[in-house]
């Protein structure tokens, strides 16, 4: 799927996909369980998406999980 963005849009959708990435970055997780596959990979996703809206910005490995 390919859109055409305006700088604004494009900057709203990555201010919006960073706020989804803290929200799953940071919530409530049982201690019990530490490792939540579904919250990895959503937050490889999101990653993955903010690449590819702006590819001049690298995500280290480490910031994505």
């Amino acid at each position: 799927m390919t859109l055409e963005l305006t700088q604004q849009q494009r900057d709203l959708v990555l201010e919006g996909l960073r706020y989804i990435r803290s929200s799953r970055r940071y919530e409530f997780r049982e201690p019990q369980n530490p490792q939540n596959e579904q919250r990895d990979a959503d937050l490889r996703v999101i990653a993955d998406l903010m690449g590819q809206l702006d590819p001049t910005q690298a995500t280290p490995a480490r910031a994505r999980a």
